[in-house]
């Protein structure tokens, strides 16, 4: 039977007896504990290796917890990872208005009642799980037009208008999937999948590549050049409900496929 993978937390509190504390009683609960003095060094953290939830404190030094809480945040307002905010009981949540937090609690808090509230969130995300896909096009007008039809299938869509663009999202949403215009202002398309296969988090990361261009030339780029470079699908298109189609069918490769 297939050992069930332990869940990871990201603790972040400038309290190092908070961290200390909870970090040794959420360990001994199951979960993997990745611990941060703040903000700053959380994001670190994330982009290191993505947490399941990230426990967060919200007054410390530097960034703070708001200011975590941006940085993690996807275009249309929602945050990339289940959070569960510390709070001072004189908080209330109208203080986090729009930053679509999972939950509050207040500090001191039972050690009983966090680890309540942490299995009841990861366990309304494994109900619903949405995924990312990393939008890189240069054209105003097409990127919309593939983010309408994207949102509209049910996916979560970050965009970028730049090759160097694509590679600094990629490397901190961590995309399920990329679409990627072959000539890209600032490094194009095949160029910059070589750099994301070189990046030990979106190595695996599957890839479709466009270009409207060619339409000519349905077989561009050619099959030899997919694969060394690392894209699972090339279209001579930048019709949307084309890359939709693209994108489902990369996302249901096994990983094996998506590595070759």
């Amino acid at each position: 039977m297939k050992e069930e993978r332990r869940r990871s937390i990201l603790l972040v509190d400038d309290d190092k007896h908070i961290l200390k504390v909870l970090g040794d009683y959420l360990t001994f609960k199951g979960f993997d504990v990745v611990v941060a003095e703040s903000g700053e060094v959380g994001l670190k953290k994330i982009a290191i290796s993505p947490p399941d939830i990230i426990l967060l404190d919200i007054s410390m030094p530097g960034i703070g917890g708001i200011g975590f809480l941006q940085r993690i945040m996807l275009s249309n307002g929602t945050l990339r990872y289940p959070v569960l905010v510390f709070t001072a009981r004189t908080m209330t949540e109208d203080y986090f208005r729009g930053l679509s937090v999972d939950g509050f609690i207040a500090k001191p808090c039972e050690e009983s009642d966090l680890l309540s509230k942490v299995q009841e969130i990861l366990e309304k995300h494994k109900r619903v799980t949405r995924k990312t896909i990393l939008v890189g096009e240069d054209d105003p007008v097409v990127a919309k037009q593939l983010v309408t039809v994207l949102r509209n299938a049910g996916f979560d869509v970050e965009t970028a208008a730049t090759g160097p663009d694509v590679l600094g999202k990629a490397a901190v949403c961590l995309p399920d999937a990329i679409i990627v215009k072959h000539i890209l202002t600032g490094m194009n398309g095949d160029a910059v999948v070589s750099i994301l296969r070189a990046m030990p988090l979106t190595q695996s990361t599957p890839v479709v590549l466009y270009d409207a261009s060619r339409a000519a030339n349905k077989q561009y780029p050619a099959d030899h050049l997919l694969h060394a470079v690392g894209i699972q699908k090339s279209l001579a298109t930048d019709n949307a409900s084309s890359l939709l189609n693209a994108v489902q069918e990369v996302l249901r490769l096994p990983d094996q496929a998506r590595r070759t």
